[in-house]
C-alpha cells in the first residue's frame, strides 16, 4: 500500500512528503514548520569559492531575501569560503538556514587545517586578514569552532523576506 493511499483511520494521516506545503490550512497541525535549509560541499579549492557565492545567491533569491540582506550574506559566504579554501585541506561545506528573522550561515572545512597566514610587516592589508572583520561587521553573532578536524564558522545575519511568511 502506498503511504499516500487511503489508510484506516486508526493509523492516522499518511506521512507528509518533504515537498508538501505545511503552511496550508488543514496540514499545519500535522507537522511543525521547518526552516528552509540548503547545504553544499565542494573540494577546498580557491577556484570554487565563486560556486558557493553563486549557490548562495540563487538560494537566497528563492527565499525572497531583500537585495541588501542577500548581498551582505553572499559577501559573508565568500569571505568564509575563501578562508576555508585557503586553510582547509580536503572539503569545504556551506549550510544556509533561514529562521524567522535570521539567516544562519555555516562554513566549515574538514581535515587538518594548514597554518594560518601570517602577514609580515610589509604585508598588504588589502590582500589578507580582513575576511573575519567583514563577517563580524555584517553579522549580529559569529561563532568560531576550531579543532583537529578543521574549522567551523557560524554567522548569524538579520533577515526578512519580501513575502509574508506564515507561522
Amino acid at each position: 500500500m502506498s503511504p499516500y493511499s487511503a489508510r484506516p483511520a486508526s493509523l492516522g494521516p499518511p506521512p507528509l512528503a518533504p515537498w508538501v506545503d505545511i503552511t496550508r490550512p488543514g496540514l499545519k497541525t500535522l507537522a511543525p514548520r521547518r526552516s528552509p535549509k540548503a547545504q553544499f560541499t565542494l573540494p577546498a579549492q580557491k577556484a570554487l569559492v565563486g560556486c558557493f557565492r553563486d549557490a548562495a545567491t540563487h538560494v537566497l533569491t528563492l527565499w525572497n531575501l531583500s537585495d541588501d540582506e542577500r548581498e551582505a550574506a553572499v559577501l559573508v559566504v565568500g569571505e568564509l569560503a575563501a578562508n576555508a579554501a585557503t586553510h582547509g585541506r580536503t572539503e569545504m561545506s556551506l549550510c544556509l538556514t533561514l529562521d524567522p528573522g535570521a539567516l544562519c550561515i555555516v562554513v566549515s572545512d574538514q581535515g587538518e587545517p594548514t597554518e594560518p597566514h601570517v602577514r609580515g610587516a610589509d604585508g598588504d592589508p588589502d590582500e589578507h586578514g580582513r575576511g573575519l572583520g567583514i563577517v563580524h561587521a555584517l553579522s549580529f553573532r559569529v561563532d568560531l569552532h576550531h579543532d583537529d578536524h578543521g574549522t567551523l564558522v557560524v554567522a548569524w545575519l538579520a533577515a526578512t523576506t519580501n513575502q509574508t511568511r506564515a507561522d
